[in-house]
């Protein structure tokens, strides 16, 4: 067996663990950049997700895992059910049903547990909590308030009032061994926060860790920084709208503050990924004026945290 096939399965292993309760659609490409990080996978997250859909496309031949761990795998991660496992679901007489893509929609274990799903790009889920939230309110306090919504360019926010630029780290080493202060970081999520006036339980998660930071710091390696800011920056531009309901920021002017704000506050040699992908996105958009709401934006920098720190993660 070759050695991508051991790194795939064992990233599927550690990922199932986690997820073998969730009952909604989750985020495959968000797990194996987690993954990524926690099994110690040397190469780019995404050649771990292309190995990890393929080990499912055909997971008939997945060792170690029973037929109700199987079908809840493709169910969770929204992969075409195979002809040999549902020869296998069909001899076991249970029951189920498909959407027109061979995605499993609908399904119940010998237990008796249900599990039911509408497979849509727009909404998935990252350890359990929901994606790309567009709701046209804000929960402030437990209470639902309408918003209104925001179209001029005075009310955008500035990320220049926004992100301190003092956070620069030890300078003189390679992208692979140079690293950052997580601690620092969320520092500039916790302002980032309360200046774009984000949920009070967003901003709360935000200052328990800077608490627990300050006392024992997490140190992340800037290539996984990179890796994991790509990914979060791309599905902010994907999941942006020409019109957009709530507090709103401008997509082309908030993607050209990043990238100032990434090359006045971190060195170039370490941080040229995340602001190359900043530049790919932010030309990709051209004259095109496209918002992002703030709600949707939080939810966003919340998984991108939540793969960075497990102290974010836990603060709840």
């Amino acid at each position: 067996m070759s050695k991508r096939m051991d790194s795939s399965e064992d990233a599927i292993r550690f990922i199932y663990t986690r997820i073998k309760d969730f009952k909604n659609p989750e985020h495959l490409e968000m797990w194996a950049e987690w993954a990524k990080i926690q099994i110690g996978y040397k190469k780019p997250a995404h050649a771990l997700y292309n190995a990890i859909l393929r080990r499912l496309q055909k997971i008939e031949k997945l060792r170690g895992f029973t037929l109700k761990e199987k079908a809840h795998l493709l169910f969770t991660f929204s992969v075409p059910l195979s002809l040999a496992i549902a020869e296998e679901l069909n001899k076991e007489n249970w029951t189920y049903d498909l959407d027109e893509k061979q995605r499993i929609k609908f399904f119940t274990t010998e237990e008796g547990v249900v599990y039911k799903a509408i497979h849509t790009k727009s909404e998935k889920w990252f350890k359990g909590v929901k994606l790309n939230d567009k709701q046209n309110t804000s929960d402030i306090d437990g209470c639902g308030i309408e918003t209104a919504r925001v179209q001029d360019d005075s009310h955008q926010m500035d990320l220049h009032d926004v992100f301190d630029t003092e956070t620069i780290p030890e300078q003189n080493e390679s992208e692979n061994s140079q690293k950052i202060s997580l601690h620092q970081w969320i520092l500039q999520i916790e302002k980032f926060a309360n200046k774009l006036q984000m949920s009070e339980e967003f901003q709360t998660k935000a200052k328990k860790a800077v608490v627990v930071l300050s006392e024992t710091d997490e140190i992340v390696p800037y290539r996984d920084f990179n890796d994991i800011f790509r990914v979060c920056l791309r599905s902010i531009t994907r999941d942006s709208q020409r019109i957009e309901h709530g507090p709103s920021l401008n997509l082309q002017k908030l993607l050209m503050q990043i990238g100032d704000h990434l090359e006045k506050s971190f060195e170039y040699e370490s941080m040229r990924g995340a602001m190359g992908v900043t530049l790919e996105e932010s030309e990709k958009l051209g004259e095109e004026v496209r918002k992002i709401s703030i709600n949707t934006l939080q939810t966003k920098i919340d998984a991108m945290m939540s793969l960075l720190s497990k102290t974010w993660a836990e603060c709840v």
